[in-house]
């Protein structure tokens, strides 16, 4: 089986790094306000301009791709996974030159990312970065299976592979049919397993 596997929500906590990393942010610049915690966007949680995520971003990105660990048991589920036979491939909407990103990271995101998965002993047998679609690349490259959590991509996957959702607050609100939820990487081992209970 051909396994896609997000980093941002999926691999690593993106929604615990925004909500820490956001407020403290706001105390910095004296605009403390959280709007919405069940959102996936820092712009919305806090209630900022799009300058304000953009100076977030470009101060604690790096925190996010290079020092944010990858979630208990990925490394260890994902191998098993591997020695089973299926094959691994991340696919992820990072790419080089993204405008979220500071300038002196900018034209190395693709090579950070490699090593954080190096660091994690994430295994892959391909990446794919600048996935704008998911649905119709998943389509394309014949992915059985798509491991995600933000809730746009999971319509775009919708029709076109199999789904499993990493929980998270801001996809809980939206009704997806017939997709698996999933709460840790030992409970997407499990329902991979065909136990679905």
């Amino acid at each position: 089986m051909k396994i896609g596997i997000d980093i941002d929500g999926v691999l690593n906590s993106h929604y615990d790094f925004c909500l820490t990393y956001g407020s403290k942010y706001c105390n910095e610049i004296g605009k403390y306000q959280i709007e919405d915690i069940n959102v996936f966007d820092t712009t919305d949680m806090f209630k900022w301009t799009e300058e304000d995520a953009h100076e977030f971003w470009n101060k604690y990105r790096k925190d996010l791709v290079i020092k944010n660990p990858a979630r208990k048991f990925a490394s260890e589920v994902i191998k098993k996974l591997k020695e089973e036979g299926h094959e691994i491939y991340i696919i992820t909407a990072r790419k080089n030159n993204d405008e979220w990103f500071p300038e002196n990271l900018k034209a190395k995101v693709e090579d950070i990312t490699k090593q954080w998965l190096k660091e994690n002993k994430i295994y892959y047998d391909e990446i794919y970065f600048n996935v704008t679609n998911k649905g119709e690349h998943c389509k394309r490259c014949d992915i059985d299976i798509m491991i995600e959590d933000e809730p746009k991509n999971i319509n775009k996957l919708i029709g076109n592979t199999s789904i499993i959702i990493f929980d998270a607050p801001y996809n809980r609100k939206n009704e997806f049919e017939n997709i698996v939820r999933a709460y840790s990487w030992y409970d997407i081992y499990q329902k991979m397993k065909g136990d679905k209970k």
